[in-house]
């Protein structure tokens, strides 16, 4: 027998004889997106729908605006809508904090602004983990702007679509309805 052919042999049976190792995954993170709270509940935005992160700018309030609404901002010569998350889906304005932020979301060419609690920081989870949203009692009122649901640590992070929101019949009826009696 020559020797390649051994070495043939040998291959075969190591081939034969081996144990089954499971074949390695390597899973990226793949959806990223900005943490942030509301209602001192955790959220998150994808990446994409959020272009950049505002401490409190100066605002320009509008007579007869819904509470909800916070009035406008200059951004770099555009003008930014300011919206208190929280109040818009609770009734319940959030005071605001040091540590609350504007979001700034970009829907069809249009810049909006949504004032958050606190901006978490940027966290990125596996697209097979999105779950649905975890039915619980305080989270109601944000059931029709969520997405779907990650869980970390026990605690679940809720994917808000702020597409939906900017698109709900509710967003547009700024002005108050005293104002409109006039």
């Amino acid at each position: 027998m020559n020797p390649f052919q051994t070495l043939l042999d040998i291959e075969r049976n190591c081939r034969e004889n081996a144990f089954k190792i499971p074949r390695q995954m390597t899973a990226e993170r793949d959806w990223l997106g900005i943490a942030f709270k509301s209602s001192g509940f955790n959220f998150i935005s994808p990446m994409a729908s959020v272009s950049e992160v505002l401490r409190w700018p100066a605002v320009t309030e509008l007579p007869s605006a819904q509470h909800w609404f916070k009035g406008t901002a200059n951004l770099r010569g555009k003008i930014l809508p300011m919206t208190d998350l929280q109040a818009f889906v609770t009734d319940k304005p959030h005071r605001t904090k040091a540590s609350s932020r504007v979001l700034v979301v970009n829907i069809d060419g249009d810049a909006y602004g949504f004032v958050v609690e606190q901006v978490i920081g940027i966290e990125r989870f596996f697209s097979e983990e999105m779950k649905p949203v975890p039915l619980q009692e305080p989270i109601d009122d944000y059931l029709p702007f969520l997405e779907g649901a990650f869980e970390r640590e026990g605690a679940p992070w809720m994917m808000i679509s702020f597409n939906a929101i900017v698109q709900s019949a509710k967003f547009y009826h700024l002005l108050s309805l005293k104002a409109e009696a006039l």
